[in-house]
């Protein structure tokens, strides 16, 4: 019989044993005992049954939910722990860490950098003692030869007094921030040192968070009067800055990119000054949209064209004028002697 009738069945049988002896103790129809006790020993074995099949669809529910979580957790390199007067780690917090499934807090700072120790053990103090959250980040402690490997460790303290949290290896993530930092620190020295190339980088907000010297030139502001004040109070004339505005906000919501133009823009003093203008998004480590222009100075350019489409037309008066006298003059020759 298969174990999940084995002990409904079982049951049953005990009860249609002791209910049968009774009966028949007190003297009841041998008939009527019999049905009235395999009537209520069936209803014992279905319900009996019922309870363990689901008992059992529980237990393999609670299975498979605990290897899925298992699985999610080896996917993101995060293991789980718990602290009531020492650390008790999951099988996953222990492939990080390397260690077994009980660990003291002196256990766990041993572990990691000498460099982020206090800044660990200033954070479990703060959770364990005063109940305020955990999240820190810290090296594992590992010889100089090696990759570092960077955690980051989270906790709350919990009502019955214990304190839990997860553990992760986030050191793809920090990999990753350092080269977009590295990435940033040569886009701006590239930039720095580019003349008569302005850039300018702005927040979501169009607040200027970035300023190089070549604007410093070209617009008249130092980075120090620049620096968080928005992008249409400093160098957009008046007439333009409702449309700026609105095509910005429209670009970060995933609206069509600003193209590259000739503008017509306006220094610290309020004269004009001509740019032919570019703009780009980009993302930052903290996955915020920053907004990038490059302005390329045209006022020697305007003045130039200026001045030769004044001297074109000049060249045509002058041309319509010789020719408007030789017709006149013409015209006199024509006539009688």
């Amino acid at each position: 019989m298969r174990t999940t009738l084995a002990r409904p069945a079982l049951g049953a049988g005990l009860y249609l044993l002791s209910a049968g002896t009774w009966l028949l103790v007190l003297g009841a129809g041998l008939l009527s005992a019999l049905g009235l006790v395999l009537l209520s020993t069936l209803l014992i074995f279905l319900l009996e049954r019922r309870h363990r099949l689901g008992r059992e669809r529980l237990r393999l529910g609670l299975r498979r939910t605990s290897l899925q979580l298992e699985q999610a957790q080896r996917d993101a390199t995060l293991g789980n722990w718990e602290y009531d007067q020492g650390f008790a780690w999951s099988p996953g917090a222990q492939r990080i860490l390397g260690c077994g499934a009980q660990d003291s807090l002196e256990g766990l700072l041993n572990r990691l950098h000498p460099a982020d120790r206090n800044a660990v053990q200033r954070g479990l103090d703060a959770l364990l003692l005063q109940g305020a959250a955990l999240l820190v980040n810290a090296r594992l402690n590992l010889p100089s030869d090696q990759a570092p490997v960077w955690l980051a460790l989270r906790g709350e303290a919990q009502p019955d007094g214990r304190s839990a949290g997860t553990v992760q290896d986030i050191t793809a993530q920090k990999r990753d921030e350092e080269a977009l930092r590295n990435s940033e620190l040569r886009f701006r020295q590239l930039f720095e040192q580019t003349p008569r190339i302005a850039v300018q980088g702005y927040d979501r907000q169009r607040r200027v968070i970035y300023w190089n010297r070549a604007s410093e030139e070209l617009y008249g502001y130092t980075v120090d009067q620049a620096m968080g004040r928005h992008l249409e109070e400093l160098i957009i004339p008046p007439a333009m800055r409702d449309q700026v505005v609105a095509d910005i906000n429209n670009w970060m919501i995933g609206g069509p990119a600003i193209p590259a133009s000739e503008l017509t823009l306006q220094r610290r003093d309020g004269t004009p000054v001509t740019v032919f203008s570019s703009h780009l998004v980009l993302r930052n480590l903290h996955n915020q949209l920053e907004l990038y222009c490059v302005d390329i100075d045209f006022s020697a350019l305007k003045s130039a064209r200026d001045a030769l489409r004044q001297s074109e037309n000049r060249c045509r008066e002058l041309q319509e004028r010789f020719e408007r006298r030789a017709v006149e003059g013409q015209s006199g020759h024509g006539g009688p002697v």
